[in-house]
């Protein structure tokens, strides 16, 4: 059983990474705040389950991204989704927001389909290798390989030619 110290002490460690990554997948800070929430509450009544056969910091990423892609499949996703349509714009409370709207590349790939913007903000953003992604994704590596070939090729359409070349200079 883990003391109040050591929870605090995993919370303010990997707090900023989990919501980060959480934020990349859902696009919506304070769904990536429950996310991350979550992922705590259920990791700290089934800590005694975690094995150690990867870092902490592996397993609390696993357990992120499936909590995202879980709220990405729910009706609370697609209601965030039909209201932006409806043109209610959600509240923006945190400054990676504000980063990203002033990033034209960090706009283009967080409007890749799912899968390729996973691929790319781990491998570029996360500083993953292909094997990392693959083994924290459950996928073959040339799944990887070939995810983020093809999002690097819906950037190269999605960006003009010139902007292209001044986008990989950020």
């Amino acid at each position: 059983m883990l003391t109040n110290e050591q929870m605090h002490e995993l919370m303010d460690t990997y707090s900023p990474y989990l919501l980060q990554i959480s934020y990349m997948y859902v696009k919506d800070f304070s769904a990536a705040e429950d996310i991350v929430q979550d992922v705590f509450i259920h990791y700290f009544k089934t800590a005694e389950q975690f094995e150690g056969r990867s870092s902490i910091k592996t397993y609390l990423t696993r357990m992120t991204i499936h909590k995202c892609t879980d709220y990405l499949r729910s009706w609370a996703s697609r209601k965030r989704t039909l209201t932006k349509l409806l043109g209610q714009k959600p509240k923006v409370s945190y400054e990676i927001d504000t980063r990203i709207e002033h990033s034209p590349l960090m706009r283009q790939v967080l409007s890749l389909p799912f899968k390729y913007r996973e691929s790319i903000l781990l491998f570029y953003y996360e500083e993953m290798t292909t094997q990392e992604i693959a083994q924290l994704l459950s996928l073959s590596e040339n799944t990887v390989k070939t995810r983020l070939r093809r999002a690097r090729e819906l950037l190269k359409e999605r960006t003009a030619t010139q902007s292209w070349e001044e986008l990989a200079d950020e």
